[in-house]
């Protein structure tokens, strides 16, 4: 009796301990599940050795998005279960992970992402699911996304990929999440913002991804194990940075953007600019202390977009206002150049747009530095009635690649499906809305110039030819 008494005190006074810690430690495992849990077996080992409570599996992206069927799986959703739940009991830390099921039902057959996480004990303790495709099939998932607390009184919220962008994310309380699992090109728009990281730095919570793992406003973190602050709020003399490699930045559509040439020699003396898109406009002001010989190969643009775009099967609400650096800058075309990596420091670097109301923005900092002083960065929000002014201020930048903000606008979502779901009134006052955005658009007005202006000449040349004539 006096025995089991001892375990049961000393067992309370781990989990006090494990509570009372103001930290713990998180790792990420790189390798590819369809070759099973033994690409991870080694990582995890050693994270356990640096006695990490948290590691997240981060496989290689697959390529459903190119084949929908579930010939495309591995039939080893079962056996990947079985072998990580044991891993996480041998080890005795918490793991998770994404992974495809195939599900069966009257309706027929269709696939599942799982983002599951298992405890100390091998047990499932979270486990959020969605369809692949846009409608379910098998009504097996939850719409909502999963959280779970750990032995060490924090709780995660789980996320995919995606959910940064399709969700609105500011009423979670959170201050740890845990995103994995996403397409190919859902991780591609990511990236070419940096999202998921300015999102951790605007939130200034701790995100353990795919990615990387950020520690809030202390930014990337590098290294097999990383301790993070229980409540998140990390701060740090230096923002750490994904490292850009400028052949995997993906080319962002910029066909619908409006796009303005900067000239460089104008901006030695400070240069400001306001650039709209339609009803929407950004400022822009840019002070350059330092350009390089080669500053004629560089093009610069300012760039501002207001409408939807397409990512995946969704069209999102997207607001932003960026200076973009281009291989070649045409009117409205700006393509990332794999040769500007060149020496333009730019003394201030401001960019300002009144955004929506009750929308999310986030800084985009793109650059082939790996960090940036903390205190060079300003990033800030003001609501005045309906709308949200968002500024954000670099000082003493080089080798910027894209800089500004991007915003979401929740109220112009929509799905592929829309038009099924959708009164008609909805989808009349959709195509207006869209018709009237495209007769006032520059592009077109200033076609109708050009057309008048050549039909204009073809009169005149009649006119003098009948007056001849008569």
């Amino acid at each position: 009796m006096q025995l089991i008494f001892k375990l049961i005190l000393f067992c309370l006074c781990v989990q006090v301990t494990f509570c009372n810690t103001a930290t713990y430690k998180a790792a990420i495992a790189y390798g590819n599940l369809k070759n099973g849990i033994q690409d991870f077996v080694a990582l995890i080992r050693e994270a356990s050795k640096q006695h990490a409570d948290v590691v997240l599996l981060a496989s290689e992206v697959s390529d459903l998005e190119t084949c929908l069927e579930t010939a495309c799986v591995p039939d080893n959703y079962d056996e990947l279960v079985r072998d990580a739940s044991y891993m996480a009991k041998k080890y005795e830390l918490y793991i998770a992970m994404h992974l495809y099921e195939k599900m069966r039902c009257e309706s027929g057959e269709e696939l599942i992402r799982s983002n599951l996480v298992f405890d100390r004990k091998g047990a499932v303790v979270s486990n959020y699911r969605k369809p692949l495709k846009n409608i379910a099939l098998c009504n097996a998932t939850s719409p909502k996304m999963a959280s779970f607390t750990t032995d060490f009184g924090v709780n995660f919220v789980i996320l995919m990929n995606e959910d940064i962008v399709l969700q609105d994310l500011t009423s979670f309380k959170s201050m740890n999440f845990i995103v994995t699992g996403g397409s190919t090109a859902d991780i591609m728009y990511l990236r070419g913002n940096h999202l998921i990281s300015s999102w951790a730095y605007t939130s200034n919570a701790n995100v353990i991804s795919d990615s990387g793992i950020f520690a809030g406003k202390a930014g990337l973190k590098s290294g097999l194990v990383i301790e993070l602050n229980k409540i998140g709020q990390e701060k740090s003399e230096r923002l750490s940075l994904n490292p850009v490699d400028l052949r995997d930045l993906p080319t962002e559509d910029m066909s619908q953007h409006i796009i303005r040439p900067l000239d460089l020699e104008a901006s030695i003396q400070g240069y400001r600019e306001v650039v709209c898109h339609g009803k929407f406009c950004c400022e822009f002001y840019l002070k350059t202390k330092e350009i390089d010989a080669k500053a004629s190969d560089a093009h610069y643009g300012l760039s501002v977009f207001d409408g939807t775009r397409q990512m995946g099967s969704y069209y999102i609400g997207a607001q932003s206002c960026k200076v973009l650096v281009c291989a070649a800058l045409n009117k409205r075309t700006c393509v990332p150049s794999l040769e500007n990596n060149i020496n333009v420091t730019f003394e201030k670097l401001s960019v300002r747009g009144n955004f929506t109301r009750h929308s999310v923005q986030f800084p985009v900092i793109l650059t082939t530095d790996t960090s940036i002083q903390s205190h060079t960065l300003v990033f800030y929000t003001k609501s005045v009635e309906d709308i949200q002014t968002v500024a954000v201020e670099l000082s003493d930048a080089k080798n910027m690649l894209k800089f500004g903000i991007f915003g979401r606008d929740f109220s112009k979502d929509f799905h592929e499906d829309f038009s099924i779901n959708s009164n008609h009134t909805e989808i009349k006052s959709q195509v207006g809305s869209d018709f009237y955005e495209y007769i006032f658009n520059e592009d077109f007005i200033e076609f109708f110039d050009y057309l008048w202006i050549r039909i204009r000449v073809v009169i005149f040349i009649l006119s003098i030819y009948i007056l001849e004539m008569m």
